[in-house]
């Protein structure tokens, strides 16, 4: 019985997969997602599972290998003739042979100006050639389980390039967690040792429609015709930061439709109090759960914590509970068991999963029956033996 209720349980859990909420605002793009990495919560997505071609975006696991494998990054770099060959019709920071910087010098150069000169050079300083950094940023993707990413060069100029809304948004999390990444990905310029200049135009992009570019505060932008536009970025809304990822934004006339979609979603954000709201309370009663061949007849699960769910007003007030528990257990469950799940909705859609555990052994009647008749028993027996010394005591 147990293991029938197991499956039964396990598949429609499979089947039932928790995801975050559609995206509720209009944009161009393809693909995109909305993660609060104040409390590590996907908010919104739309098609984030699927695939696009990456173009610049690549640029973020090119300097996320760069600053994990290499261990100085204010080590000196001599320009030489292939690090700046065949690089024809894509950005470039203005590399040329003979010139020293340092790795730091390129990562600025990679980020800030997307230059494909600045990634070649990284990929051969860094791992002999770009081949074999290729293989290293296919290796790092290995190792934070993004497994619809794929990398084909180091500065987005193949269309093999490709990953998700989803996994850029968790690459770009990761990688915010060190301190140069985050420093380079949140500057607007700044001056090589060599005197180029480094500098980042996404945000006169949002100047130019009259737009607070102040509310993007880091960014990593990606142009092909074959890829759209695409923007990786953050922002701090109401003290809560966040990443914002959008792909494959359909083109305007100044190709700016990446930064109008990113703005689509911060006002949005803006406009709607977010809270982590309780969806679930702390030693709520849940559907009874009936017990067979035990001491018990039922047995009442509750909620060990409180559940939180991030979501503003609009969203809680259509919050509501589906119970995939359990009809009926017995004495082979045992404190820890799983009795099943509650899918948590706003509205039609799930967007979380609450696993349910037995707190409490469940003890076999039959065993326990054997276990008061034995004892019984022993009473009796005691209660006898008593008497009959009390007899032979009488009788002397």
């Amino acid at each position: 019985m147990k293991k029938v209720i197991f499956f039964i349980c396990l598949f429609t859990l499979l089947i039932s997969t928790p995801k975050s909420l559609e995206l509720p605002v209009d944009i161009t793009a393809e693909s995109a997602i909305l993660i609060n990495t104040s409390d590590d919560k996907i908010v919104y997505t739309k098609n984030a599972d699927q695939r696009e071609i990456l173009a610049s975006l690549t640029k973020i696991m090119t300097a996320y290998a760069v600053i994990d494998n290499v261990e100085n990054l204010n080590a000196r770099v001599t320009i030489t003739e292939q690090d700046v060959a065949d690089l024809a019709g894509f950005t470039c920071v203005g590399l040329e042979p003979g010139m020293v910087v340092t790795f730091k010098d390129l990562l600025y150069g990679l980020m800030l100006v997307s230059g494909a000169d600045a990634a070649q050079t990284l990929a051969y300083h860094t791992s002999g050639n770009p081949k074999n950094f290729v293989e290293l940023m296919n290796q790092e993707a290995k190792k934070l389980d993004l497994k619809n990413t794929k990398f084909k060069d180091s500065y987005g100029g193949d269309d093999n390039n490709v990953s998700t809304a989803r996994e850029i948004g968790l690459l770009l999390e990761e990688s915010l967690k060190n301190p140069t990444f985050n420093t380079i990905f949140k500057s607007t310029s700044y001056i090589m040792t060599n005197g180029l200049v480094a500098y980042n135009s996404t945000r006169n992009f949002a100047i130019y429609h009259g737009l607070d570019d102040t509310l993007i505060t880091g960014n990593k932008s990606g142009y092909t015709p074959e890829a759209g536009l695409l923007l990786a970025s953050t922002s701090t809304i109401n003290n809560i930061d966040y990443i914002i990822v959008v792909m494959k934004s359909k083109e305007n006339e100044k190709l700016t439709t990446h930064v109008l979609d990113t703005y689509k979603i911060i006002d949005y954000v803006k406009k709607h109090k977010y809270d982590n709201r309780i969806v679930l309370l702390k030693n709520k009663n849940l559907p009874i759960v009936k017990v067979k061949n035990s001491t018990t007849d039922i047995y009442i699960p509750m909620v060990k914590d409180d559940v939180r769910e991030f979501l503003n007003e609009e969203e809680m007030s259509k919050v509501n509970l589906r119970y995939n528990l359990a009809k009926e257990i017995d004495s082979n469950y045992k404190k820890g068991d799983n009795l099943g799940y509650i899918d948590i909705l706003v509205g039609d859609e799930v967007i979380d999963t609450y696993n349910v555990y037995l707190e409490d052994d469940i003890f076999n009647m039959s065993r326990t029956n054997n276990i008061a008749f034995t004892v019984l028993i022993v009473l009796i027996g005691g209660i006898v033996f008593i008497l009959f010394i009390n007899l032979l005591l009488l009788r002397n």
